[in-house]
């Protein structure tokens, strides 16, 4: 069943009409990254790349409330490429 939620309120004041599209157009240059639930790899948010700071999140599927520091939940690639191989970070 596909059904689209609409808005309960159905106008938007011009003010909030001109943020909102003022906000569209700054995240324009930015990139979305998933943070994604460390106890059960669920999606619980999406972000843009400039987010910085603390966050309290609660996942949906596992009723986990915590803290996150969105810095440490940045995706980086540890892959390496140096003449032609690939050097993988060691986990210790």
């Amino acid at each position: 069943m596909n059904t689209v939620k609409m808005p309960r309120q159905t106008s938007v004041s011009k003010d909030n009409l001109y943020k909102l599209r003022l906000s569209r157009h700054e995240t324009e240059g930015l990139s979305l990254r998933d943070i994604r639930c460390p106890y059960c790899g669920y999606l619980v948010e999406r972000v843009f790349s400039d987010v910085t700071g603390h966050k309290m999140v609660h996942c949906r599927k596992c009723k986990e409330e915590y803290p996150v520091n969105l810095g440490y939940f940045r995706r980086a690639s540890y892959q390496k490429k140096y003449d032609g191989f690939h050097f993988h970070r060691q986990h210790r």
